[in-house]
């Protein structure tokens, strides 16, 4: 086909066809935040930033396809699908579909999406009205193929002007003055910091943080001395052990009045409320809101904190590994059969993987609960604890055992409700009127009751019981209601204020006698080395060190720590750390990015 012809082959001439091509990364850009609902809030300095990424994309895929329409129509097309899944990821998440972390963890989306409602939106419509727009200009337009010159001579020229701005963008934090974009915004307002500074920019901005960095001062001498000084004296609660050692991480079990007290028609948490005797309670600080579940149980096994690795990576598919010690061969040392329990499919999270990695005995999934109750077509809890249960009757005379639970009931997907689950509560006062919210409350009460199910039958067993229950992370209910709680806008939160979305409940209950001592708050990393103490266990040195970092830390929250006199310090606010913060992070790099020089014996109690 001659040139001529070629030019008679749209409707177009070439020149307006490559003049429509230059400005197909414009129409993309505003094609996606159109789409997010985000197109307005984003300045024009910050545009342009966010632009130089969007002509990146376009060109590398013109240049690999080398045909001009499939290239322009596959990017937009795919821009707009990604940018569609972000806003619905957003309102059922609390939070923007974040590359790379959330396309691993597609399976788990898979198995739970039928419990959320999708119904098409202003900004997805008129994205879509767009979308069609350009889709149409770019059937009846094209340009011809480059030859190889010409290819060669386009390839050079990207790979100069792509390696300038990566170079600019990463290794010299080069930004438009007028942009006023800052590394740090992202720690404490993903939401916010996605509307105000674009996708492609706060992704960029996203993956640098991905790099495992090694913490200053690191070697393995130095993760050895770490963790032999580790001193922490413990002051037994009791004198007994438990045999039965059950701990269950509720999903999205969460009190919001920790933000602010409300009201409600009546109380949805009254047998938790009423539990004094043997019973601990306390507020545990995690690292995710509204999903991310996986990172609050990874933190409790392992005791590694999410603070130290790399911020989008869901640590159960890119650290764990065979031999990861933790709870597990803790307990499994001291003569515990250890069983993990939970009523979904077992490949959410790469968990039937990361079970066997972490030494669990067994591992009881959906498949193997049978015939159990189910609410909003989820296992509830009640349903849960009867399989418990059962594992518990099925283990022969003088066997420990150790569960792990992980429920599923309140599984987020508030916006539908389902015939046979009676909504009973309703927020009053000045947060009425917010369904999904009720919703929610009405799922904490369930929790409530089957909760006083399993301690009702555990409190009837001779056998040392030990019980520990708490949230995975808070619920994506309406934002409007948050606001509410707060009295102000999520992006006028300070980082302390933001961290009370952070916050669930932790019950630790024992069907013998045990003191209580003071454990106001605490976080996910030190909890699986709380309870081994609590329980009269013995400990790893790096459970120690956990133990003797969380006198001085008490709680690494998700935007800032607390220092033991009740001093908050944002992650953002350039001091210098604690010394048991260095070397806690320095023996966690030894465990986790080190693994060929792992010092073994500080992690386990098998010589």
């Amino acid at each position: 086909m001659n040139r001529e012809t070629r030019k008679e082959k749209g409707n177009f001439t070439i020149p307006h066809g490559r003049a429509l091509g230059a400005l197909m990364p414009v129409l993309g850009y505003v094609i996606f935040e159109t789409t997010t609902g985000n197109l307005m809030s984003i300045t024009f300095a910050r545009m342009l930033i966010n632009l130089a990424f969007y002509y990146l994309i376009y060109g590398l895929v013109y240049l690999v396809v080398n045909r001009f329409r499939a290239a322009m129509m596959g990017t937009t097309l795919v821009l707009y699908i990604l940018a569609a899944v972000d806003y619905y990821v957003l309102q059922f998440k609390g939070s923007p579909l974040l590359l790379p972390q959330d396309l691993t963890a597609w399976r788990t989306a898979a198995a739970v999406v039928s419990n959320y409602h999708i119904t098409l939106s202003r900004p997805v419509v008129l994205g879509a009205v767009l979308l069609l727009l350009v889709l149409f200009l770019l059937w009846h337009t094209d340009v011809e193929k480059m030859n190889l010159k010409k290819r060669g001579i386009f390839a050079g020229s990207y790979a100069v002007l792509a390696a300038a701005w990566l170079i600019a963008f990463y290794q010299y934090d080069v930004k438009l003055p007028l942009a006023d974009i800052d590394d740090d915004i992202f720690w404490w307002s993903l939401e916010g910091s996605y509307q105000d500074f674009g996708y492609a920019t706060s992704t960029a901005i996203l993956i640098k943080s991905m790099v495992f960095e090694k913490p200053e001062g690191y070697s393995v001498e130095a993760a050895t001395e770490a963790g032999e000084e580790a001193v922490f004296e413990s002051t037994p609660v009791s004198e007994t052990t438990p045999e039965n050692l059950i701990v269950i991480m509720n999903e999205s079990l969460s009190d919001m009045r920790v933000i602010r007290d409300f009201t409600t028609n009546e109380e949805f948490f009254p047998f938790i409320s009423s539990l004094e005797e043997n019973t601990i309670k306390s507020h545990l600080y995690v690292q995710v809101f509204g999903g991310g579940t996986s990172n609050t149980e990874y933190e409790t096994l392992t005791g590694h904190s999410i603070t130290f690795l790399p911020y989008v990576i869901s640590a159960y598919q890119a650290y764990c590994k065979p031999a990861e010690y933790g709870m597990a061969t803790t307990l499994k040392a001291q003569g515990y059969t250890t069983v993990a329990m939970h009523p979904n499919s077992s490949a959410n999270w790469n968990r039937k993987t990361v079970y066997e990695d972490m030494g669990f005995d067994e591992f009881i999934s959906q498949s193997h609960y049978g015939d159990v109750e189910k609410l909003r077509n989820y296992v509830s809890d009640k349903g849960n604890y009867d399989r418990l249960i059962s594992r518990y009757e099925e283990k022969t005379p003088g066997e420990k055992l150790f569960i792990f639970n992980v429920t599923m009931q309140n599984h987020g997907g508030y916006e539908e409700s389902f015939p046979e689950f009676q909504e009973e509560i309703e927020a009053t006062g000045d947060v009425a009127g917010y369904p999904q919210a009720n919703r929610y409350l009405s799922l904490m009460k369930k929790s409530d009751e089957a909760f006083e199910y399993l301690i009702d039958y555990f409190s009837q067993v001779e056998e040392p019981t030990m019980i520990v229950m708490f949230g995975d992370h808070q619920a994506s209910v309406e934002t409007e209601f948050y606001e509410k709680l707060y009295g102000k806008s999520m992006k006028e939160l300070t980082p302390e204020e933001a961290d009370k979305q952070y916050v669930t409940p932790l019950i630790i209950w024992t069907n013998y006698e045990m003191e209580k001592p003071e454990l106001d708050r605490i976080s996910s990393n030190y909890l699986g080395a709380e309870i081994l103490n609590l329980a009269n266990l013995e400990l790893t040195d790096y459970d120690r060190l956990l133990l003797e970092a969380r006198e001085g830390i008490p709680v690494f929250g998700k935007n800032g720590y607390y220092l033991a006199d009740g001093t908050y310090v944002p992650w953002s606010k350039n001091v210098e750390k604690p010394e048991l913060m260095r070397r806690y992070q320095i023996l966690e790099y030894n465990a986790v990015a080190d693994r060929n020089n792992r010092v073994d014996r500080l992690f386990t109690l098998t010589p």
